[in-house]
Protein backbone atom coordinates (compact mmCIF):
# COMPACT_ATOMS: atom_id res chain seq x y z
CA UNK A 1 0.00 0.00 0.00
CA UNK A 2 1.38 3.19 -0.51
CA UNK A 3 1.70 6.30 1.60
CA UNK A 4 -0.02 9.93 1.11
CA UNK A 5 3.55 11.35 0.47
CA UNK A 6 3.75 8.85 -2.36
CA UNK A 7 0.54 9.75 -4.21
CA UNK A 8 0.16 11.84 -6.92
CA UNK A 9 -3.16 13.24 -7.09
CA UNK A 10 -4.17 14.70 -10.70
CA UNK A 11 -7.01 16.61 -9.65
CA UNK A 12 -7.72 18.08 -6.41
CA UNK A 13 -11.50 17.12 -5.47
CA UNK A 14 -14.12 17.13 -2.77
CA UNK A 15 -15.99 13.86 -3.40
CA UNK A 16 -18.72 15.74 -1.42
CA UNK A 17 -19.52 18.77 -3.80
CA UNK A 18 -21.83 17.58 -6.22
CA UNK A 19 -23.52 20.35 -8.10
CA UNK A 20 -26.82 20.25 -10.01
CA UNK A 21 -26.01 17.52 -12.84
CA UNK A 22 -25.43 14.97 -9.79
CA UNK A 23 -21.29 14.49 -10.17
CA UNK A 24 -18.59 15.49 -8.79
CA UNK A 25 -17.19 18.84 -9.39
CA UNK A 26 -14.09 20.45 -9.52
CA UNK A 27 -11.75 23.89 -10.95
CA UNK A 28 -9.46 22.46 -13.82
CA UNK A 29 -7.24 25.04 -12.41
CA UNK A 30 -6.57 22.85 -9.59
CA UNK A 31 -4.84 20.62 -11.84
CA UNK A 32 -1.24 20.15 -12.04
CA UNK A 33 -1.34 18.92 -15.42
CA UNK A 34 -4.44 20.11 -16.95
CA UNK A 35 -4.33 18.13 -20.41
CA UNK A 36 -4.78 14.84 -18.12
CA UNK A 37 -7.94 16.01 -17.50
CA UNK A 38 -10.49 15.37 -20.58
CA UNK A 39 -13.22 13.54 -21.09
CA UNK A 40 -13.67 10.09 -20.84
CA UNK A 41 -10.00 10.21 -18.82
CA UNK A 42 -9.76 7.76 -15.75
CA UNK A 43 -7.71 10.11 -13.13
CA UNK A 44 -6.62 9.78 -9.90
CA UNK A 45 -8.61 12.70 -7.77
CA UNK A 46 -9.27 13.91 -4.38
CA UNK A 47 -6.41 14.22 -2.03
CA UNK A 48 -3.20 12.32 -0.82
CA UNK A 49 -4.79 10.85 2.12
CA UNK A 50 -8.40 10.35 0.64
CA UNK A 51 -7.87 9.57 -3.20
CA UNK A 52 -10.44 7.89 -5.39
CA UNK A 53 -10.44 7.05 -9.72
CA UNK A 54 -13.00 8.79 -11.51
CA UNK A 55 -13.93 8.90 -15.13
CA UNK A 56 -14.32 12.77 -16.00
CA UNK A 57 -17.70 13.34 -17.85
CA UNK A 58 -16.99 16.76 -19.11
CA UNK A 59 -14.89 20.17 -19.25
CA UNK A 60 -17.56 23.14 -19.16
CA UNK A 61 -17.16 26.89 -19.04
CA UNK A 62 -16.95 27.93 -15.38
CA UNK A 63 -16.33 31.11 -13.27
CA UNK A 64 -14.26 33.78 -14.54
CA UNK A 65 -11.48 32.19 -17.48
CA UNK A 66 -11.76 29.35 -15.08
CA UNK A 67 -13.02 25.62 -16.35
CA UNK A 68 -15.65 23.07 -14.28
CA UNK A 69 -14.74 19.22 -14.16
CA UNK A 70 -17.48 17.15 -13.82
CA UNK A 71 -15.92 13.27 -12.61
CA UNK A 72 -18.13 10.25 -12.19
CA UNK A 73 -16.58 8.91 -9.23
CA UNK A 74 -15.42 5.25 -9.64
CA UNK A 75 -14.54 4.06 -6.23
CA UNK A 76 -10.97 4.23 -4.07
CA UNK A 77 -7.88 2.84 -5.59
CA UNK A 78 -6.95 -0.16 -3.34
CA UNK A 79 -10.43 -1.61 -4.42
CA UNK A 80 -10.35 -1.51 -7.73
CA UNK A 81 -6.87 -2.54 -7.80
CA UNK A 82 -8.21 -6.14 -5.67
CA UNK A 83 -10.95 -6.25 -8.98
CA UNK A 84 -8.84 -5.94 -11.72
CA UNK A 85 -6.18 -8.58 -10.06
CA UNK A 86 -9.29 -10.85 -9.39
CA UNK A 87 -10.10 -10.39 -13.00
CA UNK A 88 -6.42 -11.25 -14.27
CA UNK A 89 -5.88 -8.09 -15.78
CA UNK A 90 -3.42 -7.41 -13.43
CA UNK A 91 -0.62 -9.64 -11.95
CA UNK A 92 -0.22 -10.36 -8.55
Amino acid sequence: MTTPGEITVTLPADVNQIDDTGYVWAFLSGAAEPGRVRPGAIIVAGDPVEPFLARVVDVVDGPGDDSVVHLDVLGVPDQTIEELRHAGLLSA
